[in-house]
């Protein structure tokens, strides 16, 4: 894969990858840097990508692998504090699931966020998180109930 075909396949994946990262950092900053880290990472490791039509699913594991070494880092629980900048790019129809989205256990979250906002399809997420693809089909549905339920308790209140 080119320099070129790299960046223009960055460019498509940017904003998925940014959903990605802020339903693991809860934090639109970290979410950020984290992005930037593993593009930092993927265009080192360029010359590792064997299959270029798993760019996407590779590069997303390069960006859940930044996030998870940032929180172990942090080792501190995750802050809901910069919703209003994690929100910024997000369509106004969107900002109540993604509110709910940050508000769930990002274990949970994740599989919403890759599956839906990342567009992965459940065997691009399984190949990704390294997990069968019907753990991720069946933990996708129990969080999307989850969401369901907590859509519907905003909606009563």
């Amino acid at each position: 894969m080119e320099k070129s075909d790299f960046e223009a396949g960055f460019r498509e994946a940017e904003r998925s990858l940014f959903l990605i990262a802020v339903g693991y950092m809860h934090n639109a900053e970290d979410a950020k840097d984290a992005v930037q880290e593993a593009a930092l990472a993927a265009l080192k490791g360029l010359s590792g990508l064997k299959n270029p039509e798993y760019f996407k699913t590779w590069l997303t594991r390069i960006l859940i692998n930044k996030c998870k070494a940032a929180l172990r880092s942090r080792r501190a629980a995750p802050e809901l504090s910069d919703k209003i900048g994690a929100f910024s790019r997000i369509p106004d129809e969107e900002i109540e699931i993604v509110d709910c989205l940050c508000r769930m256990d990002s274990g949970e979250a994740k599989y919403i966020t890759l599956r839906f906002y990342g567009g992965l399809t459940y065997e691009e997420a399984a190949r990704s998180l390294r997990q069968p693809v019907s753990t991720v089909k069946f933990r996708t549905k129990r969080a999307l109930e989850k969401l369901k339920q907590m859509l519907e308790g905003d909606a009563d209140e």
